[in-house]
């Protein structure tokens, strides 16, 4: 593949981890998961609603499924999602919190998925994103995956399942304009993790 065509890819993955946050309605609701078991360290796999989000889908993902990801922590019999997303405005963004409805606001693709560890390590796992969370982590725009100062959306969770799980290292597989980066699928086709519900759409 031509420079100038990874380098357009490149330039779309940035663009759509600024608009996957659009929203166009509520399709999901809490209630829902109460037909599935949602658990502490669950996965969830949304495709955001925004133009770029499409084109990551298509050009930065080999199922062409989703746009971004998130870890669950149940909290005060809360679910709460820890993800990472920069402003559509300001490109500025850090490691943040939001309920389970706020991060599937208006989104019809979704997938839930576990991880096939003992519990103390996937609560392991969850305090580490939660780390990265606290110290407020910065959206990495320049996405080195090989330097967790900073980290983007799918960076956080590898990063964190990497630092916790010594036998089961991702690497990142996703090459663009030279630059190796962490896939969804590197993630949640990993070997150590299971779906448990995809939405229908």
């Amino acid at each position: 593949m031509s420079r100038a065509k990874n380098k357009a890819f490149l330039i779309l993955f940035i663009f759509q981890l600024f608009g996957c946050t659009q929203e166009v309605g509520n399709s999901f609701s809490q209630k829902t998961s109460y037909k599935f078991k949602l658990k502490n360290g669950t996965i969830v796999c949304r495709l955001g609603n925004g133009y770029f989000s499409n084109y990551f889908r298509l050009y930065a993902s080999k199922e062409q499924r989703y746009s971004h990801i998130g870890i669950i922590s149940v909290e005060n019999d809360s679910l709460m999602v820890y993800p990472t997303e920069a402003s559509e405005l300001t490109g500025v963004g850090y490691v943040k919190r939001e309920s389970l409805d706020s991060f599937l606001k208006g989104i019809t693709v979704y997938g839930f998925y576990e991880f096939n560890y003992p519990q103390e390590v996937i609560s392991n796992i969850v305090d580490n994103v939660k780390e990265y969370h606290t110290i407020k982590a910065p959206f990495d725009l320049s996405f080195d995956s090989y330097d967790d100062s900073k980290l983007y959306c799918t960076e956080l969770i590898a990063r964190a399942i990497n630092n916790t799980d010594n036998t089961t290292k991702i690497e990142p597989t996703l090459k663009l304009n030279g630059k190796n980066l962490f896939s969804l699928e590197d993630i949640y086709l990993n070997k150590k993790v299971e779906v448990i519900h995809l939405s229908l759409n």
